[in-house]
């Protein structure tokens, strides 16, 4: 991965804005505890964003001064030897010898009016923020209470006596042309924002626009910096719109900070 690149994206792991903040079985860790690289970021980006952005966040546990990285995707198994979940990172704060349980997640959501209200699915429609935020509140955040999670944490760290935190990053996407938009549930007001638009509206919308900068997908976290623009070869809208048919694409414009997905005209909540 280019060493700039590598470099925005542990970047953002500090600093850019959380899509959630402290939830009620989770508070939001502290990025400050967080280390600094002495060298360059090995980082494979030819893997899905999800283990690239945990390769990242494991960088910086590792040279984290207050933290310790005792381990991370750790299975937990029932009495039959079937997965419950994975813990994504188990810390000790070496000052207080606390455990931590730390999660990561880093999403993106399409605002979506509808005759009942907003909804927010994902680039893949399959996907839905109601349905994943329920999900990480009554599964990931809080497997490490679970019997089978308690005896595994006393058995291979003496204590399950576990603090629970997490890490969400992410962007909302409203669409183009609507004012109104509000916020998903339990999201940041301060959150990455951008808009989106089907392919087939690009005239309607942006059909002034000669060239964008394609964003690729291992730097959707990244604030869209004048930086990160300099860093990104210009596209032909032409480029953009074809391979827009085919699935949702990340794109900023020259001259803005904003992120815009541009989105296959078939493209449909389910």
């Amino acid at each position: 991965m280019d060493n700039r690149h590598a470099n925005a994206l542990l970047a953002s792991l500090r600093e850019a804005p959380l899509l959630v903040g402290d939830l009620p079985e989770a508070a939001s860790l502290d990025r400050s505890l967080l280390g600094e690289l002495d060298g360059p970021a090995r980082l494979d980006q030819n893997q899905k964003l999800g283990h690239l952005y945990e390769d990242a966040l494991r960088l910086l546990l590792a040279a984290a001064d207050r933290l310790e990285l005792l381990a991370d995707h750790v299975q937990v198994f029932d009495a039959n030897q079937i997965t419950l979940g994975e813990m994504d990172y188990i810390l000790r704060d070496v000052r207080t010898q606390q455990l931590i349980q730390l999660e990561l997640a880093v999403k993106f959501y399409l605002g979506v009016p509808t005759a009942d209200g907003w909804e927010f699915p994902g680039p893949d429609p399959h996907d839905n923020w109601q349905r994943k935020l329920q999900r990480m509140r009554t599964h990931q955040l809080s497997l490490a209470w679970r019997p089978e999670a308690q005896a595994l944490l006393r058995k291979r760290w003496g204590s399950d006596a576990v603090d629970v935190r997490q890490l969400i990053f992410g962007c909302i996407f409203y669409p183009m042309g609507v004012v109104d938009c509000p916020l998903p549930v339990s999201v940041c007001a301060d959150c990455r924002k951008g808009r989106w638009l089907y392919e087939q509206d690009w005239e309607r919308f942006l059909g002034d626009i000669d060239e964008v900068c394609m964003i690729p997908k291992p730097l959707w976290p990244v604030e869209v910096t004048a930086v990160l623009r300099e860093s990104l070869s210009i596209s032909a809208i032409a480029e953009l719109r074809a391979a827009s048919t085919q699935r949702c694409v990340m794109f900023a414009l020259p001259d803005s900070e904003v992120p815009y997905f541009l989105v296959p005209s078939h493209w449909a909540m389910t």
